[in-house]
């Protein structure tokens, strides 16, 4: 569960990932009863079936991607803000009040819940887990970390931590978002690709004799060695086309 967990927090779906995780299996399972109605192959309606389950990975994938793309840029005047008011000597509830108004608006909800639930009475790191968990970032990570640190020691003895956590973001972001830009339109060619000979041997199998003999045995075993190689052709795609980046400070979608 915990890959689960970290494809749907970076999603920013992780307060209804029950009903996502329903919503997953319902898609996988109905794609390979729709392929079994409409052809009666069952070697095709199970490869099918698991192409489905990775094809919802996938679009949570991009979607998390999309979204922590979108937040990237929000980051560097969150942490140039907390500078401010750590120089200002405002206190923890007025800045994560002041950003729940007045900060970044693809992160004001989070920190307006953040605020609220602080000001309930919850625990701090209680209530920053959760700030985790919704967001699915490392900068939140990092942020709660300076939160703490900053509540521990006061914010006079922090400011210099949020101006170079500010910097180290933008010349992080300057050095890598050019790089992951280039990255995606190629995995995502790659990946597009790799669904092109089951859209062929769906084709073919509207011919009679076509189907009668993937319904043969040896023609069950070419659909599933074909989606063996898929699932490994995915895997490898992944594995050279990954960017050693930055992970996650805490386990926070556990």
């Amino acid at each position: 569960m915990k890959f689960y967990n970290q494809l749907i927090s970076a999603a920013g779906l992780f307060p209804k990932r029950k009903e996502v995780l329903v919503l997953y299996i319902f898609f996988t399972l109905a794609t390979g009863l729709l392929v079994q109605f409409a052809t009666s192959v069952s070697g095709l309606s199970l490869s099918l079936t698991a192409l489905a389950a990775g094809l919802g990975i996938e679009l949570l994938r991009l979607k998390g991607q999309a979204r922590q793309s979108r937040l990237e840029k929000l980051w560097p005047q969150v942490f140039d803000s907390f500078q401010n008011a750590a120089q200002s000597g405002l206190s923890l509830q007025e800045q994560l009040s002041y950003l729940g108004s007045s900060g970044p608006e693809g992160l004001r909800k989070d920190f307006v819940l953040l605020d609220k639930q602080l000001e309930s009475g919850k625990d701090l790191g209680e209530c920053l887990e959760v700030f985790r968990k919704r967001i699915g970032s490392r900068h939140a990570d990092k942020l709660s970390l300076l939160i703490e640190i900053a509540t521990e020691l006061g914010n006079s003895h922090i400011a210099n931590s949020w101006k170079t956590a500010s910097t180290n973001l933008r010349i992080e972001q300057a050095m890598f978002g050019e790089v992951l830009a280039k990255q995606g339109w190629v995995l995502g060619s790659a990946k597009v690709a790799l669904a092109a000979p089951w859209l062929v041997a769906f084709l073919l199998i509207r011919l009679e004799q076509n189907r009668l003999a993937f319904e043969t045995e040896l023609g069950a075993l070419v659909l599933l060695t074909g989606l063996i190689l898929s699932v490994l052709a995915y895997v490898a795609v992944n594995r050279l086309g990954q960017l050693t980046l930055p992970g996650r400070i805490f386990n926070a979608a556990n």
